[in-house]
């Protein structure tokens, strides 16, 4: 998709929001990273704020597409919340240091109830906050530890770790997510007596269910060349047994 000016204007200004703050960021300091008179960049925007609102914005509403479009109905609460983390290095990827912009912004976090990006980021821990309740719920995560605090920990760990990554996180991310999914699923996976995840005992149950059901594919291999060499013996034998009749017969039809 080819940039427009309004783009290069919020990439450029993300960046430098990111590194300075929005205070300390000026429209002349966008302006000359653009290559534009600060005046001219008033024709794209209000004010200051005003971009700084649109590039949360924009990264929020993908955000939300993003997690619609990964939920499975018939997935686990751990599958759904993995792909959630991977999502959302995907998009912090693909709309670098929005949310850095949000976090860093003093005025964007602390938003009218009815503002855009307030509804929006309500909007979004929905899709965790949802997951998280499920799992509890079908005793696949544990219950004494407290869902909204794991929510907010679980939340934060992953951007805190797109921001301190940021350089490298197009190559990092898959290590990342893999890691936070690790320490923090793998940790809120409801045990068993002996402190070994549920989700594991059941897999492995499922797993000697269908082996106990179904013959090994090597074993049914083996016993289906065996039946086949077997069922060639007797017709061989049975060949064998007709031409000893037929032998027998020429001889009584003799005169």
């Amino acid at each position: 998709m080819r940039s427009t000016r309004r783009d290069e204007i919020l990439a450029h200004a993300a960046k430098l929001f990111s590194e300075r703050g929005i205070a300390a960021t000026t429209v002349r300091d966008i302006a000359d990273e653009v290559g534009i008179l600060s005046g001219s960049l008033y024709h794209y925007f209000d004010s200051k704020d005003a971009i700084a609102n649109e590039i949360v914005v924009r990264f929020l509403e993908d955000l939300n597409v993003r997690y619609e479009d990964s939920i499975e109905p018939e997935g686990s609460a751990r599958d759904r919340l993995a792909t959630m983390v991977s999502v959302s290095f995907a998009s912090a990827v693909d709309h670098p240091y929005a949310t850095e912009v949000y976090q860093g912004g003093a005025i964007l976090s602390s938003q009218p109830a009815d503002a855009p990006i307030t509804v929006l980021v309500q909007k979004a821990h929905s899709y965790w906050r949802s997951a998280i309740t499920r799992g509890i719920a079908d005793a696949e995560f544990r219950e004494d530890i407290d869902p909204e605090q794991f929510h907010r920990l679980l939340r934060e760990s992953v951007w805190s770790t797109v921001a301190q990554y940021r350089p490298q996180l197009s190559e990092l991310a898959d290590d990342l997510q893999r890691n936070l999914i690790s320490v923090f699923l793998d940790g809120f996976a409801a045990r068993s007596v002996d402190g070994e995840p549920v989700a594991r005992i059941a897999r492995r149950t499922a797993k000697k269910e269908a082996q106990t059901e179904s013959p090994d594919s090597e074993l049914a291999e083996l016993r289906s060349v065996s039946q086949i060499a077997e069922l060639r013996s007797d017709v061989d034998e049975l060949k064998s047994v007709i031409r000893e009749l037929s032998s027998s017969i020429r001889l009584l039809q003799k005169p």
